[in-house]
């Protein structure tokens, strides 16, 4: 009798422990991710055209993004193609992002993010199909014009 008090004791002191342990591992591993906010901006995408080959890729000279800040720079690329919406350059401006990929891009989703609270993320999403050829895809946000002092990251993401 005395020895299975004995034994009883031992496995709720065991259990015990266990418990605290679980409890202790779950409250420290467990860090919270910080809050992703999505930032409504109209949105647009285009593949590439010997129009806008011809007439804008020379202004992506080393570099994947550019900000387009008056209506000057917004003309070239409305007379490439007619789905581009009317832009008011006081309140927004245009990011434009050029992806080129080595198989062909199939657009998903574009939008930007404030993340941690202090990081601005344009996303794009695209899938990669199975066609081998050179594909250029051209990504549009419209931003207010309060972030344009800000450094956006762009943040390509391929499926």
């Amino acid at each position: 009798m005395i020895r299975m008090e004995v034994s009883q004791f031992f496995f709720n002191k065991w259990m015990l422990l266990v418990g605290i342990v679980l409890t202790f591992h779950s409250c420290v591993n467990r860090e919270e991710e910080p809050p992703k906010i999505e930032i409504p901006v109209d949105t647009y995408w285009m593949y590439s055209s010997n129009c806008l080959r011809e007439n804008f890729e020379k202004n992506f000279l080393n570099q994947q993004t550019l900000r387009i800040t008056d209506k000057k720079g917004f003309e070239v690329l409305v007379s490439c193609s007619v789905e581009l919406p009317e832009i008011d350059f006081n309140e927004f401006f245009l990011s434009v992002t050029r992806i080129e990929t080595m198989k062909y891009p199939n657009f998903r989703d574009q939008g930007l993010y404030l993340e941690n609270e202090t990081e601005l993320v344009y996303k794009i999403n695209i899938d990669l199909s199975d066609f081998n050829s050179i594909g250029i895809i051209y990504c549009f946000g419209v931003i207010p014009i309060d972030f344009s002092q800000d450094e956006i990251r762009v943040q390509v993401i391929e499926h």
